[in-house]
């Protein structure tokens, strides 16, 4: 059965040195959680506590409402999967999958038949006879993998499983997964720095830094309505982009802002402080940044064509950077001159601390 995961004030203290603060969270039942972050932000230390290779040093965990903070890893009904692959090279595939259950004193016939069900499940029964150097990396993870399906685990947490792996098997394992969750039902706990794999597998998405939680929520939600500046340049590839404005008049709940070359762009939301004023900071993402025949002028510096769409690199006022993501094959070259539309339903504002005082429509 698919466990219900709750944090309540969870800390993480190595000596005098904090490092994990006060996090609460709440984790649903067959829910598929990635917690996203720079390196050194805390999430695998977080996933560590969670599966009891960490003591923790204040809060509560709690699994179906049991307090987990004093059971050993071994009794949680937790299975983890690491980004090192971390088989047996002496033993084939099914003896890696089947050796946790064997040393568990699991019957043989049980053993056998979760095995069998496993390899199925992850396409890997012509391998079961095949030691892990016969085995590509792709492989490799899926034998990881299959060793903590066998075990039927309430919740399954997986440490940068990815990481590894070439760009091409990266996206294999993404939809995999995903299918994987979709099949078994179990709660899913993933940890990565990439967020392009938090946004294309996550059910909710827990971004940290420094140890904190900046903002939980749907991947749609935290790429349409970032609290604060870091997640909103976290989330998102090309990542949005950011132009220091000031106010240049304010009317009720609107505000019009002064962005670059003298654009006036107005949006409803109501004027910071003038102390505040110095310090806005407008976002938008580059595939909201439309062009047009007039509006902010833009050097281009540098074309990307992807295919399916073409990346702009330029400046615009005072050798401002900004991108553009421009649907299709544009044939825009370096040197060229573009006039650029931002559109104010599509625009972030964030004050001097990086809370956002706006969102988009789009959300």
């Amino acid at each position: 059965m698919a466990a219900e995961l709750t944090l309540r004030g969870i800390v993480k203290r190595y000596g005098a040195q904090e490092v994990i603060h006060g996090v609460d969270l709440d984790i649903g039942r067959g829910e598929f959680v990635v917690f996203v972050g720079p390196s050194g932000c805390g999430k695998s230390t977080l996933l560590r506590m969670i599966a009891g290779l960490e003591e923790i040093s204040a809060g509560e965990l709690r699994m179906d409402g049991q307090r987990m903070n004093e059971t050993a890893a071994a009794r949680r009904g937790i299975a983890m999967v690491f980004q090192s692959y971390a088989l047996y090279p002496h033993m084939t595939v099914y003896d890696n999958m089947a050796f946790g259950l064997q040393t568990a004193g699991e019957n043989k016939a049980v053993i056998d038949q979760r095995v069998q069900a496993a390899a199925r499940l992850l396409k890997i029964e012509d391998y079961l006879k095949r030691k892990p150097k016969a085995l590509s990396g792709g492989q490799r993870q899926r034998v990881a993998i299959g060793r903590a399906i066998v075990r039927q685990p309430r919740l399954f947490l997986f440490d940068e499983p990815l990481s590894n792996l070439d760009a091409e098997l990266r996206v294999q394992m993404r939809v995999e997964l995903s299918k994987l969750h979709a099949d078994l039902g179990t709660t899913m706990i993933y940890v990565t720095h990439d967020q392009v794999e938090a946004m294309t597998m996550a059910d909710r998405i827990v971004v940290l830094r420094d140890g904190r939680v900046e903002q939980a929520g749907s991947p749609l939600t935290l790429y349409n309505r970032p609290v604060n500046r870091f997640v909103a340049g976290f989330i998102g590839s090309p990542k949005m982009n950011f132009l220091e404005v000031r106010v240049a008049d304010r009317s009720g709940e609107s505000v019009t802002l002064d962005v670059a070359s003298g654009l006036g762009l107005t949006l409803p939301v109501p004027a910071p402080t003038r102390a505040e004023d110095r310090a806005l900071v407008l976002g938008i993402r580059p595939e909201q940044v439309v062009l047009a025949d007039t509006g902010l002028p833009m050097r281009v510096s540098l074309t990307e064509q992807l295919g399916g769409n073409t990346l702009l690199y330029g400046t615009i006022g005072a050798e401002v950077p900004l991108v553009v993501q421009v649907v299709g094959q544009s044939l825009i070259r370096r040197g060229e001159l573009v006039r650029l539309t931002l559109q104010p339903e599509h625009c972030h504002l964030f004050d001097a601390t990086g809370a956002c005082l706006t969102n988009g429509a789009g959300s």
